[in-house]
């Protein structure tokens, strides 16, 4: 083979590449030739052979071209399945299951290649495993840990979600800190609404030198799914417990309680994520008993779903018994796990 011949081949493949490529005409009038890779209703992930994965904000995108077919979802609820996205005197096009031909704008897409869940396929399990250890050798001797998980399971209609913390700590081998709580809900969206729902929960908590032997928790709620995208989730709920308190020492109690719960979290910073989560109790009976757990942090993902973070918790119980502080302020570096 000549050189000639070589470049002509290389030409020949080169083009061959192109012509079975998608493309993205951005409004600034520059196109890009790769693989569409998926779109939520904030951003196109873009695999281009030069740059490799690139996400482009969805505003600025003109019109789509793909070469092979896409799953779309829209905005109205609409799904197109396997179906190539074309482009006909500058509009958009895609066949619907009659093979007619639907006319729609770059805004009118809410998902390509959505997970089987948006679809109404099935549950999405994701969630997070945490540990932060301290040992400290000197003067004294300490050993703290700190262990919390968060699994939730996500559908069209509803949601379950399970978490927990432990947190233990040891000061020359005598236990001076034994804490935990689980908490445990169900969520069922609204089919007029798909941002709001329902749900019932049942929590549990246990301080062993605060003289909580159980505090238990439980009643329904209403909240709303105010963002669920790549860039920002937000939810926040309202609600009312019954709480029962069963001390080792003082006089048990148990009261009508509102509860509330605020989860937060950005992406807008590359590769980190910020959250903030705060769950309160106010007693109806006694408003100066009320409970408020506030957690801040950054996350940084590490390698195959392994991340570490950064937080600092304020626990406020306005019920504590006496000799006990009613604030706990408390500064975590962790490691973990996200699936």
């Amino acid at each position: 083979m000549t050189i000639r011949q070589g470049f002509t081949l290389v030409a020949l493949l080169l083009c061959a590449a192109v012509a079975n490529a998608d493309e993205i005409l951005m409004k600034n009038g520059s196109r890009l030739v790769g693989t569409l890779v998926s779109s939520s209703d904030s951003e196109v992930v873009f695999d281009t052979p030069f740059a490799g994965e690139i996400k482009l904000k969805q505003e600025n995108i003109e019109s789509i071209v793909t070469s092979e077919g896409v799953t779309l979802l829209m905005r109205d609820g609409r799904v197109f399945r396997d179906k190539k996205i074309v482009e006909e005197e500058g509009e958009m096009i895609v066949l619907d299951k009659n093979e007619s031909p639907v006319e729609f704008a770059v805004t009118d897409i809410e998902f390509v290649n959505p997970e089987p869940w948006r679809l109404g396929e099935g549950y999405k399990w994701y969630g997070q495993a945490n540990a932060a250890m301290e040992a400290e050798r000197g003067n004294s001797d300490s050993d703290d840990l700190d262990i919390d998980f968060e699994s939730i399971w996500r559908s069209l209609t509803d949601r379950y979600t399970m978490r927990g913390l432990w947190e233990v700590e040891k000061t020359n081998g005598d236990k001076t800190k034994n804490t935990w709580w689980s908490r445990n809900k169900y969520d069922r969206f609204s089919k007029t609404d798909e941002y709001n729902y329902y749900g019932y929960q049942i929590y549990f908590e246990h301080d062993e030198f605060a003289d909580l032997d159980l505090r238990t928790l439980t009643g329904p709620y209403i909240g709303r799914q105010f963002f669920e995208t790549d860039y920002l989730t937000m939810h926040a709920e309202v609600g009312i417990v019954y709480v029962d308190e069963q001390f080792d020492v003082a006089e048990d109690s148990d009261n009508w309680g509102s509860n509330w719960e605020v989860r937060l979290t950005s992406g807008l910073i590359p590769k980190t994520e910020l959250y903030l989560d705060q769950a309160g109790v106010l007693n109806l009976n006694e408003p100066s008993d009320t409970i408020i757990n506030t957690t801040a942090g950054i996350r940084f993902p590490i390698l195959f779903g392994f991340q570490a973070a950064a937080e600092v918790k304020y626990e406020y119980d306005g019920g504590a018994v006496e000799g006990v502080d009613d604030t706990d302020k408390t500064f975590n570096f962790k490691l973990g796990y996200a699936w």
